[in-house]
């Protein structure tokens, strides 16, 4: 494993909210209508048994509901919004951090102001979906 890595929390969010308004630019990546951006992982060799990110989420978004293997933890750096876990809302703001077991359904939606939010998840593995897609777009590019 690499050495030692260190972010700015406000550095990670205006990053990942420049790839957003970009189209997918820097270390972001746009995945169905949001900004992703892995920061940590084993792929990277600088995490062994966690991945950390950034997400953000235009205005008045929702995700697609999805379920993993990983338990994730959510941070809410600016905006807000709420997130069902298995049917049950519980409500983002800045500051807040959630936490979903691992195997429940949820769907995260942003208000008006949009949603940004840091995440770990572990066991890593849940991340691939996201690579698994890039890999797709580049094959439709070429």
């Amino acid at each position: 494993m690499g050495a030692t890595t260190g972010w700015l929390l406000s550095d990670l969010a205006e990053e990942i909210e420049r790839a957003l308004a970009e189209g997918g630019a820097g270390d972001g990546r746009l995945v169905e209508g949001r900004a992703v951006a892995v920061k940590a992982s084993p792929e990277q060799g600088n995490s062994s048994k966690i991945v950390m990110g950034t997400s953000c989420l235009p205005p008045h978004f929702s995700t697609v509901p999805h379920s993993h293997e990983a338990e994730e933890v959510t941070v809410v750096l600016a905006g807000g919004g709420w997130v069902d876990i298995d049917g049950t809302p519980h409500t983002l703001q800045v500051g807040g951090i959630l936490m979903a077991p691992s195997d429940l359904p949820h769907q995260t939606h942003s208000g008006p102001d949009g949603l940004t939010v840091l995440w770990f998840y572990a066991p890593p593995g849940s991340e691939a979906r996201w690579r698994a897609e890039d890999e797709d777009r580049a094959e439709v590019s070429t």
